[in-house]
């Protein structure tokens, strides 16, 4: 397929009554479906799997002046809540506000008894003349019942890459592209001109990168022996005490070349406590963790700290903070803060202000008092945070439990973290995280560490995240992903 071919893929979609569009990574997808929707003679429903696409979408419409009229943007979990949750009694939806997985497949199964039960055709066909639907390889299959019950009233061609299908579905399952796409959206186009690194002049790693593509689609071994100016690989040790070290002395390295811009620190998905190490290990750097936004942690801490009064209180609010930041001297602030409720000015140079604070925590326990406490903590000299996005999502917990009147933290935190979902993420210069986390999103540099638990679509995920250069660190120059 030529570049003009490429061009022509926006048409293509909007022309078609079933179909589907297979997108390689970098290689145009947002820009071909904003040109689908300019294209169509009526108004598109378009939908995704998260916000950071709406809001990756909403910015490629508006730099063409595509009009709000033309397109109507959601996610797919957004548009069955409203859709089923606006004829309750037709579609039998029981939660309208979803929390678990459990919660949402009901959504789902709603929308689709809704759709089914022929009640809503002349709502469906008056309000859009089509439908397209991005990242489809991040379909469960609750959703893809869905997107096939739509198909029956509107021409839909959906997008989508299976090498890029990672997501952890936590029990539900994804969809098949070959049992389940394919028969019912006939694959008719593939993007595979690899614009990301094109127009960012790197023509070599572009070319580089559609190689891997096809030795990772064919299941052969990845080979780092021949590599393209910008990618280098480093040999990590084989034994595991001097691994981290390794890692270590790589990410400091990059630092030489922060001219190139943003970096990316690609661990294994399966340790989120490895990568966390990592980042503490690098906070004085500002090297900062990615983390899930239905993260662990912050839900656990929040429960001890609900559970918690008086001095409890405090120590389970400080040990959260530890686990954001570095340099906080827990034990012997805990020594200071005793020392100064008996009246003794044990540590009173050392944390100053901290003490009252932290006494204020104490005898109130209040919100405002947490919040006065984490801030202050945060700008004491010495302290770095690691994991900045789960302490600033506490931050914003306790202001919104204060402000809200909400119940318990656990509930503050929850309300964050789905208000987060709409805002995308907003990462700093030198961040870590895993394929999982950084699926989607584009950075200048990267640095990709090896794992045996990363599948062949891991790595590929991994290997287009950066325009500029890879640093690769693996034990051997030559070996096959999840072999």
């Amino acid at each position: 397929m030529t570049d003009d071919a490429d061009a022509e893929i926006g048409r293509l979609a909007a022309s078609l009554r079933r179909g589907s569009i297979v997108a390689a990574a970098g290689c145009g997808k947002t820009e071909q479906i904003a040109r689908g929707v300019i294209v169509s003679g009526r108004r598109r429903l378009v939908l995704t799997h998260t916000h950071a696409g709406v809001d990756a979408l909403t910015r490629r419409l508006k730099k063409h002046n595509v009009l709000s009229d033309k397109y109507r943007l959601d996610t797919i979990a957004g548009w069955c809540l409203r859709f089923a949750a606006a004829f309750p009694n037709r579609s039998g939806i029981s939660a309208v506000e979803p929390k678990s997985t459990a919660e949402w497949d009901a959504v789902y199964n709603a929308a689709v008894k809704l759709i089914d039960s022929g009640a809503v055709d002349g709502v469906i066909a008056s309000s859009y003349g089509g439908c397209f639907v991005d990242e489809y390889q991040d379909c469960t299959k609750h959703q893809h019942a869905v997107i096939q019950r739509l198909a029956n009233h509107l021409p839909t061609c959906v997008f989508g890459d299976p090498l890029q299908a990672i997501f952890d579905f936590r029990g539900q399952q994804p969809v098949d592209w070959e049992l389940d796409v394919f028969p019912t959206f006939v694959r008719e186009g593939e993007l595979i001109t690899p614009w990301r690194w094109k127009n960012a002049g790197n023509f070599a790693l572009a070319e580089w990168l559609q190689t891997v593509r096809q030795a990772m689609e064919s299941g052969s071994a990845l080979d780092l022996t021949m590599l393209p100016e910008g990618v280098t690989r480093i040999a990590l040790p084989t034994d595991i005490r001097f691994q981290q070290g390794a890692i270590v002395r790589q990410c400091l390295d990059s630092m030489g070349e922060a001219h190139l811009g943003n970096l990316i620190v690609i661990g294994d998905s399966k340790s989120a406590n490895r990568r966390s190490a990592l980042a503490q290990k690098l906070a004085k750097q500002g090297f900062t963790n990615i983390e899930p936004v239905g993260c662990k942690d912050i839900f656990s801490a929040a429960k001890a700290i609900d559970s918690s009064t008086g001095v409890d209180r405090f120590k389970a609010l400080l040990q959260f903070a530890e686990k954001c930041m570095t340099g906080t001297n827990r034990t012997e602030f805990e020594k200071a803060v005793r020392a100064h409720q008996q009246g003794r000015r044990l540590g009173q140079a050392k944390f100053g202000v901290l003490l009252s604070l932290a006494n204020a925590v104490i005898t109130t326990g209040g919100d405002n008092a947490m919040l006065a406490f984490l801030g202050a903590l945060q700008s004491h000299a010495g302290v770095h945070l690691y994991r900045r996005e789960m302490f600033c999502a506490m931050k914003s917990a306790l202001q919104v439990k204060a402000t809200r009147e909400i119940g318990n933290l656990n509930d503050a935190i929850w309300e964050v973290q789905n208000r987060s979902r709409h805002i995308g993420r907003r990462l700093g210069n030198r961040s870590i995280g895993s394929t999982l986390l950084v699926k989607g999103l584009e950075f200048d540099r990267s640095i990709v560490l090896y794992s045996g638990a990363m599948s062949p679509k891991d790595w590929y995920v991994a290997l287009t995240r950066a325009t500029q250069r890879i640093r690769i660190i693996s034990p051997e120059p030559r070996f096959t992903p999840g072999a």
